[in-house]
C-alpha cells in the first residue's frame, strides 16, 4: 500500500458577520473542488477563525450559512509556492463575510 499524498494546503480564514464581529461556531464546507471531497466542514472558533485542508491543488469554493446570514468564496490552493518549497502544504487565506 502507498502512502497517500501530502495535502496541497490549508484553507485558513475567518468568518465574520455583517457588522465585522466574528462569528463563532459558523460551519464552514467546500461546495466544489478539483477532486471529490468528503462531506466534512470546519466549525469556526471564539475568534471567528477555521482551517480547511485542500487534498489537491487547484480551485475551491467555500460557504457557510448562519443565521446572520451566508458568504461563499474561491480560493486557489497550490502552484504558487516558493521554488524549493515543493512537498510542503501551502497556507491559503479566505475570509467570509455574512450579509
Amino acid at each position: 500500500m502507498s502512502p497517500s499524498p501530502a495535502p496541497a494546503g490549508v484553507i485558513r480564514g475567518t468568518v465574520r458577520d455583517a457588522a465585522g464581529a466574528p462569528v463563532a461556531g459558523a460551519r464552514v464546507a467546500f461546495t466544489d473542488g478539483p477532486v471529490p471531497l468528503p462531506d466534512i466542514a470546519a466549525v469556526t472558533d471564539g475568534e471567528g477563525r477555521f482551517a480547511l485542508t485542500a487534498p489537491a491543488a487547484g480551485t475551491y469554493t467555500l460557504a457557510c450559512r448562519e443565521a446572520a446570514g451566508a458568504a461563499s468564496a474561491q480560493v486557489r490552493v497550490g502552484g504558487t509556492a516558493e521554488p524549493g518549497a515543493a512537498g510542503r502544504p501551502e497556507d491559503v487565506r479566505a475570509d467570509l463575510r455574512l450579509g
